[in-house]
């Protein structure tokens, strides 16, 4: 397992099954690109100087190569800026500005998801990604969306119009809460007649599988997904990650 310690931003886009902790959060990460080498998947966690403040961000790259690059470097970059801020939505105004000077290549869709031990309060933001997947302890999972999404354009992908505003919402949460956190490649994957998995199939093994370990319930969704498809990882770049408040 990684220990995070304060002032610290850890991810990439490199393919990588592995453990992760802050003072906050625990959370077991898998990534896999779709063509075996680094994909349109980007994951990164971060740390505030005084050990407070988790931020967890994950984005969806339409296409891979060069754009990849560009925004895993955004999104770092980003993250340090507001490493100590709880607004963490101005991340994705920074990126979205970005994006939209590269044009339709850089799409995106992103999600950004911070835990601030001082109110116990997790803090959310999203650019058209599914929603993260919450547990409260010993009752069911639910889909954690925007409740009051402001209206025109607003929380779109990234680098569509230069425009777009991003909302932050929050909940409080406790110690021994779960998340799931996840990219379109999970509820996208398809079997061999184009059935796809769907967030039904997700929250099935959630519900299953949620009183295992981390790395377990992770283990667990990987499995339903390769025989939902057969065995086959090969339609889309797929990250997922299990987290548990410390």
């Amino acid at each position: 397992m990684y220990r995070m310690h304060c002032s610290e931003v850890w991810g990439g886009i490199k393919g990588i099954s592995m453990d992760v902790r802050t003072n906050a959060l625990t959370a077991s990460l898998y990534s896999h690109s779709c063509d075996g080498g680094k994909g349109g998947d980007i994951y990164y966690l971060s740390v505030c100087d005084n050990d407070l403040l988790t931020r967890i961000a994950i984005a969806d790259v339409v296409g891979h190569g060069q754009p990849v690059n560009h925004i895993s470097q955004w999104l770092y970059e980003g993250l340090v800026v507001q490493m100590n801020s709880l607004d963490g939505h101005r991340i994705l105004t920074l990126m979205n500005s970005m994006a939209h000077q590269h044009g339709l290549e850089a799409m995106t869709t992103a999600a950004v998801v911070s835990y601030y031990i001082a109110d116990s309060n997790l803090y959310f933001s999203y650019a058209g990604h599914p929603p993260f997947i919450r547990r409260r302890e010993d009752k069911q999972w639910q889909a954690v969306d925007l409740l009051h999404p402001r209206a025109g354009r607003a929380n779109m992908p990234l680098g569509i119009f230069s425009d777009v505003a991003y909302d932050q919402e929050q909940i409080s949460i406790a110690k021994g809460d779960r998340l799931f956190i996840y990219t379109d490649g999970v509820v996208e994957s398809p079997d061999a007649e184009g059935n796809l998995f769907e967030q039904e199939g997700l929250l099935s093994v959630l519900e299953e599988f949620g009183n295992k370990s981390l790395t377990e319930l992770k283990e667990a969704v990987l499995a339903a997904i390769h025989r939902h498809t057969g065995g086959s990882l090969t339609h889309d770049d797929i990250t997922l990650m299990a987290v548990e408040v410390n």
